[in-house]
C-alpha cells in the first residue's frame, strides 16, 4: 500500500486551515449581538460597569446585582466596550481569545508528547467544530475559560505552581468549571508529595475565586430570572425530586457521552454513547495522563450535576479531549486511516459551517441550534421602537438584553426557565400564560415583543403564551410597516392594569 507522503498531508492541513479560518472571519464579520441570550446579558452587564453603575444587570426597570455570571468576561469586555460598541471590535475578544487558546492548546499538547503532525490535526478538530466557532465569534465567555485552563496548566508543568494557582484563579473567575481545575491541580501536586507547593496554588486560586462566591451568594436578589432561584434550579444537586434527578442524570449521561460526536460532526445519535465508552476506555488503557485526566474527570462529574445541554461547556476542553482518543489510538492505527477519519469529520463540520457562511451573507444569525433570527428584521423593528415608543417605555421579550441594548428602553424576560421540561421533556411547558402575564402586569411592562427565536427551547412556549395573552384582550398589536412576518410588537392594553 502506498503511504501518504507527509507533504500531502501538510498541504492537506494547510488547505483545512484555510477554510476554518474563512468561517471564523464570516461568523465575526457578522454584525448581530445578542440573538442568543447570554451574549446580550453579558454585554448589558459590561456596559453597566463601563458606565460607572457596578456590577448590575442594567436593562431591568429595577437593576439588580449581576450574581449569575463570574465578573472577568464582563470586565474585559467592558474595557471593550467603553471604547466603542461597535459588534467587530468587541467580538474581538472572544476572537483573540480563541487564537491563544488554540495556540497554547499546541504547546500543551505538545509537552504532553503529541507529534507535531498529531497535534495540529488535534487542534484542527478542535477550531473546526462549529460550537468552538459560535463561542469564539460571539461576546461568550468560553474561549476565555479555555485560554486560561490551558495556560494554567502548562505553568504547572512547568513548575510555576503560584502562576498556574493564578491563572486557575482567574479560570474561575470566568466560569465556574474553574473548580474542578484547582480541585485537581492541588490533588495531583499531593499525589507528587508536594505539599507546600499545593497549598501555595490552592491559596492563589482561591484568593481570587472566593471573594466572588461570597459577594454573590450575599447579595443574588430574588427576581426570578436573574435571582437565586434560578441559580439553584440549573443545578440537580438544588433542585429537582429524586425521581426526577435519577431521570436527569441519566440523560445527562448520554448527553456527555454522546457530545464529541456531535460536536465534531453535527449528527446526534445514541450509538455514539457505547461506541465514545469503548474508545475511551481503549485509550486511558494505553496510555494515560495524570495532568488533562484528572481535570477532565472532575469536569465530566460537574457536568452531570448541570442542567442543560453540555456541547458550550466542553468546547473548551475539547482538544484535550480529542487528545485522550487521539494518543491512545496513534499507535495503532496507520496514519492514512487516522487522516481519512479526520477528513471525514472536517468534511462534516465543513459542511455546517457553509451552512453558517449561507445565514450569515443573508443577514441571519446561526448559533449552535442555527437561530432563525434576521439581523435586519431585527434593526427595522429596533428603529421602529426608538421612533415610535416613550424612552420611558418597559418592554417584555425572550430576548430581553438585546431590545435593551438596541432601543435603550428597560426590559424583562418575564418568565424563569424551567430547564427540566425544557431540555429533558420535549414539548414541556416552561412558560404559561398565566405566569407571563403576572410578570408584564407587575412590572408595568407598556409593551411585548416577539421575534422568531423558535429554537430556543422556551421560545415556542413564549410565543403561545403571548398569543394567549392577545386573545384574551391583554395585548393588542402594534401595525410595525414593512416588518415580516414572525417579528412583532404588541401594546399591554390600558384596561389590563385595572383587571
Amino acid at each position: 500500500m502506498t503511504r501518504i507522503s507527509p507533504q500531502a498531508i501538510r498541504y492537506t492541513i494547510f488547505a483545512a486551515i484555510a477554510v476554518v479560518s474563512a468561517m471564523y472571519i464570516a461568523a465575526w464579520l457578522a454584525p448581530a449581538i445578542g440573538l442568543y441570550h447570554d451574549d446580550g446579558a453579558y454585554l448589558v452587564t459590561a456596559k453597566a460597569i463601563s458606565s460607572g453603575h457596578g456590577y448590575l444587570v442594567d436593562s431591568l426597570p429595577t437593576p439588580v446585582p449581576q450574581t449569575a455570571f463570574p465578573p472577568l468576561f464582563p470586565v474585559l469586555l467592558a474595557l471593550f466596550a467603553a471604547i466603542s460598541s461597535n459588534a467587530q471590535w468587541l467580538k474581538a475578544l472572544p476572537l483573540a481569545c480563541t487564537a491563544g487558546w488554540l495556540v497554547l492548546s499546541w504547546k500543551l499538547l505538545r509537552r504532553l508528547g503529541a507529534s507535531p503532525g498529531g497535534t495540529a490535526l488535534v487542534v484542527l478538530l478542535a477550531a473546526a467544530s462549529p460550537a468552538v466557532i459560535f463561542l469564539g465569534t460571539n461576546l461568550m465567555p468560553e474561549s476565555l475559560f479555555g485560554l486560561l485552563v490551558v495556560a494554567a496548566m502548562l505553568a504547572l508543568l512547568d513548575d510555576r505552581h503560584r502562576l498556574a494557582g493564578i491563572l486557575a484563579g482567574l479560570a474561575t473567575l470566568t466560569r465556574a468549571g474553574g473548580l474542578p481545575l484547582v480541585a485537581a491541580c492541588a490533588l495531583m501536586l499531593l499525589l507528587y508529595g508536594r505539599l507546600r507547593k499545593a497549598v501555595e496554588f490552592t491559596a492563589a486560586a482561591m484568593l481570587l475565586a472566593a471573594p466572588w462566591f461570597g459577594w454573590s451568594m450575599a447579595h443574588s436578589p430574588s427576581q426570578n430570572y436573574y435571582g437565586r432561584a434560578m441559580h439553584a434550579s440549573t443545578s440537580i444537586l438544588t433542585s429537582l425530586e429524586a425521581n426526577e434527578k435519577l431521570f436527569a442524570l441519566g440523560n445527562n449521561f448520554l448527553y456527555l457521552f454522546s457530545a464529541l460526536w456531535s460536536m465534531l460532526s453535527g449528527v446526534r445519535d445514541v450509538w455514539a454513547v457505547p461506541v465514545t465508552l469503548g474508545l475511551l476506555g481503549w485509550s486511558l488503557w494505553r496510555r494515560r495522563q495524570l495532568v488533562p485526566d484528572l481535570f477532565l474527570a472532575l469536569y465530566s462529574l460537574l457536568l452531570l450535576f448541570a442542567l442543560g445541554p453540555v456541547e458550550n461547556a466542553l468546547a473548551p476542553v475539547l482538544p484535550l479531549i480529542i487528545w485522550i482518543f487521539w494518543r491512545g489510538l496513534g499507535n495503532v492505527v496507520r496514519s492514512e486511516a487516522i487522516l481519512a477519519l479526520v477528513l471525514l469529520l472536517l468534511g462534516g463540520t465543513a459542511r455546517l459551517d457553509f451552512e453558517r457562511f449561507r445565514m450569515l451573507s443573508a443577514g441571519q444569525f446561526p448559533t449552535t441550534s442555527r437561530q432563525p433570527n434576521d439581523w435586519r428584521e431585527m434593526e427595522r423593528l429596533f428603529a421602529f421602537i426608538r421612533t415610535n415608543t416613550p424612552e420611558n417605555s418597559v418592554f417584555a421579550a425572550n430576548l430581553d438584553p438585546v431590545i435593551y441594548l438596541n432601543t435603550g428602553r428597560k426590559t424583562i424576560r418575564g418568565f424563569a426557565p424551567d430547564y427540566f421540561r425544557a431540555v429533558y421533556q420535549p414539548g414541556g411547558v416552561t412558560v404559561t400564560p398565566d405566569g407571563l402575564s403576572a410578570a408584564v402586569l407587575a412590572e408595568n411592562c407598556n409593551f411585548v415583543v416577539l421575534t422568531p427565536d423558535r429554537d430556543f427551547v422556551e421560545s415556542p412556549a413564549y410565543r403561545r403564551s403571548v398569543e394567549a395573552m392577545e386573545r384574551g384582550g391583554v395585548l393588542e398589536p402594534v401595525p410595525v410597516p414593512g416588518l415580516a412576518a414572525g417579528y412583532r410588537l404588541l401594546r399591554v392594553a390600558r384596561n389590563s392594569f385595572r383587571r
